[in-house]
């Protein structure tokens, strides 16, 4: 479960600006494992106003589509081009599962429902989730060599970090782009993943995340609305 989770946790990292996206974005990112197909994730964004939506669904197969399909959903405003989320949703498609999390701004307080359970945290400064961090990042005017972020997952607060490696140039859609690399890694974790940035917009377009479980799983931009914008 916290594979498939950790999927969509890094999938849409480091978005680009946030006064430079288009209103509605449409990004579908393919899943292999040793050049064999995993299904897909479908990323969806959407403002209105000052405020926006992003979703993630997922399409698996194979050992994936094992665990079930997820949907995440992120809800909030945006502030002089800084994502605030208000409350996030995360569906398990197979079994009808939701757990839902509300952000209280007024009274620092974050509050995580699930069945009949409900948890409360303080509210951490610089707290995004984990779908609207990825966007948040893309304000940033230079990207610098390590970015901290408190994220608020499912159950509780985890830090990620990410040490810029280098600039490189890799294949995407048969096109060679120039990219940004950095590895990640969620709190003390001993497993790192491996992330790709478009250096011309900050489009992720790659990402390849080792699982405890022995998969390594390759994670490729394939289609989406904004291709030509990387």
């Amino acid at each position: 479960m916290k594979i498939k989770l950790f999927i969509f946790n890094l999938l849409i990292s480091f978005s680009f600006f946030a006064n430079a996206l288009p209103r509605d974005i449409n990004l579908i990112y393919d899943l292999k494992f040793e050049q064999q197909p995993l299904g897909l994730i479908e990323i969806n964004y959407k403002r209105t106003k000052d405020n926006y939506l992003i979703s993630a669904t997922s399409d698996f197969k194979g050992a994936l589509l094992l665990m079930g399909n997820y949907q995440i959903i992120s809800r909030g405003r945006i502030d002089k081009n800084h994502f605030i989320p208000e409350s996030i949703e995360r569906k398990n498609l197979k079994k009808n599962k939701i757990i839902s999390s509300q952000i209280d701004y007024k009274n620092n307080l974050i509050q995580i429902k699930s069945k009949n359970k409900v948890k409360e945290y303080k509210l951490e400064n610089n707290t995004q989730d984990i779908l609207s961090y990825f966007f948040e990042i893309g304000a940033l005017k230079n990207l610098p060599k390590q970015i901290d972020f408190n994220i608020l997952d499912s159950h509780d607060y985890k830090k990620y970090s990410y040490l810029m490696q280098g600039h490189e140039k890799i294949m995407i859609n048969d096109r060679l782009v120039n990219v940004i690399k950095y590895e990640g890694r969620v709190n003390d974790e001993t497993l790192t993943h491996t992330l790709w940035i478009s250096q011309k917009n900050h489009i992720p377009v790659r990402l390849i995340t080792p699982t405890p479980i022995g998969l390594i799983i390759d994670q490729v931009l394939s289609k989406g609305n904004i291709l030509n914008l990387i």
